[in-house]
């Protein structure tokens, strides 16, 4: 795998690198960095101009200095990442997860009846490459979709209505399925505590792929021990690796994976990645607009 790229301009030269063996007298004359080295030891490097980061969340970027450019793979991680939600939201409201425990006990119980996708509603919170993925396959499987975005413009026609951040709770306590994918902002964290928890539909399912740090863990532990969620499926958490004390490995309901929708894991992201940084390549050597920019004060 490719971890990073280093291009100098004289003659376009690219040098290949693992992550760890990346110091400042490696760096020294580089232009243009592709790939997620620390933003303290960026800004030790007075040469470099653009940073094309491999990941979609730049939250931790926002320090960069000002003649830097940042752009990062928004639109890579949308596919892999939304089909993960999807099996969350399928495993849960059929019962997969609770079959599973029965088969451990060899038990032949059945567990009564579960809904159909079109009777669901659907509250996306995040409406970037990835929570529009999302929206889109749960509404082409006949769920009632909401979205959420910082403020409404256009409305897709996959999107029964779509809400922001202040009006959000309008409609949160109607929704079967409440699905994360922000950013990490000063607005987004702590979204999700013990009060708006409790605001959820009674046996509602909320998924988090976007920053752990939008739910409040101990609240979370505090509102599926009362049994008001069915179920919470994390993909992120505030702490990660989460501690192996940590309270959410254990809570029922809940289910963690390491942070795993996303990163290279379906090969295809990998080559969208790359397609997007040879697309701004080019864009660079020709002196053209990049795509893909990070606006640094809020960090996506």
């Amino acid at each position: 795998m490719i971890e990073n790229i280093y291009l100098k301009k004289q003659g376009v030269e690219i040098t290949f690198i693992e992550k760890q063996e990346v110091t400042p007298e490696v760096l020294q004359g580089a232009e243009i960095i592709f790939g997620n080295l620390s933003p303290q030891l960026i800004n030790t490097i007075d040469s470099i101009r653009w940073v094309q980061l491999d990941s979609a969340g730049a939250d931790s970027y926002k320090g960069l200095r000002d003649d830097i450019t940042l752009t990062n793979c928004s639109g890579a991680y949308g596919e892999a990442i939304s089909e993960h939600m999807l099996g969350c939201v399928l495993a849960v409201e059929k019962n997969l997860y609770a079959y599973h425990d029965r088969q451990k006990e060899r038990s032949w119980e059945n567990l009564g009846s579960v809904p159909v996708m079109r009777n669901l509603k659907v509250l996306c919170v995040g409406m970037g490459d990835i929570g529009s993925s999302f929206a889109q396959k749960m509404h082409l499987l006949g769920c009632t979709v909401y979205g959420v975005r910082r403020s409404v413009h256009d409305v897709p026609d996959y999107i029964e209505t779509m809400y922001t951040m202040d009006n959000m709770n309008d409609i949160l306590s109607e929704c079967d399925i409440v699905a994360l994918s922000l950013p990490q902002t000063s607005e987004t964290i702590g979204m999700f505590d013990y009060q708006r928890l409790s605001m959820m539909k009674k046996d509602a399912v909320i998924i988090n792929v976007g920053r752990g740090s939008a739910i409040v863990s101990t609240d979370l532990v505090r509102i599926m021990k009362e049994g008001h969620l069915k179920a919470a499926c994390l993909d992120v958490t505030e702490h990660e690796p989460l501690p192996k004390n940590n309270p959410l490995w254990t809570c029922p309901g809940v289910y963690i994976t390491p942070h795993i929708s996303g990163r290279f894991n379906a090969e295809v992201t990998y080559d969208k990645v790359l397609d997007i940084f040879s697309t701004n390549l080019e864009h660079y050597l020709n002196h053209e607009p990049l795509e893909h920019i990070v606006d640094k004060t809020i960090g996506y």
